[in-house]
């Protein structure tokens, strides 16, 4: 990732959060309280960067459908099962009730730093983060890492999970193409 895009996270993140986001107490306690206005405290720069530098220098941070659906509930592996999730889908709420992950819980993407929302958030169990290619969930996985959650996002979002999309790739100038995902059941 260049550091424009971490530069633009990060700004991003520092509009949007607040300093009660970062306290000491647990991050679901605290994000009804936040005011976006109020400037972070130097003392929470530290607790930031933090979160960033363990987000930005360890492993990925993407999960393949696949893994969901192998009927392999290995017990060494906290992440291969869909119900070790709190299943967060960023897709407009029109596309969310067309078909979704089973279980999932739809917040549009502009919305998911959202106090009120942060607030739902677990912080006892990891977020799988969908969106429609990947692209999307890895930006929200990022701004949730920094702020404390433990978020991953679904490599490739719902057109891994679905049969297939019709997809323009690459450039405006070329015709569709069919994407074939796994196929694997959604919630209506």
């Amino acid at each position: 990732m260049n550091k424009k895009i971490i530069s633009v996270l990060m700004l991003l993140l520092f509009v949007i959060a607040s300093p009660m986001a970062f306290a000491e107490e647990e991050i679901g306690q605290v994000a009804s309280k936040m005011n976006s206005a109020a400037p972070i405290p130097p003392g929470l720069f530290a607790k930031i960067a933090k979160n960033a530098d363990e987000f930005f220098s360890g492993p990925g941070r993407t999960i393949f459908a696949a893994v969901f659906t192998d009927g392999i509930n290995d017990p060494q592996n906290p992440y291969d099962d869909l119900s070790d999730f709190f299943v967060l889908d960023i897709r407009s709420a029109s596309d969310y009730a067309i078909g979704h992950i089973p279980g999932a819980v739809n917040v549009p993407f502009a919305l998911v730093a959202k106090p009120e929302n942060l607030v739902d958030y677990p912080t006892d169990k990891p977020i799988l983060v969908i969106c429609y290619t990947g692209q999307t969930a890895s930006m929200t996985t990022s701004i949730l890492n920094v702020m404390g959650y433990d978020a991953f996002a679904l490599r490739f979002g719902m057109m891994s999970w679905n049969a297939s999309t019709n997809m323009k790739i690459y450039s405006s100038s070329k015709p569709a193409q069919a994407i074939y995902g796994g196929g694997y059941p959604l919630e209506y």
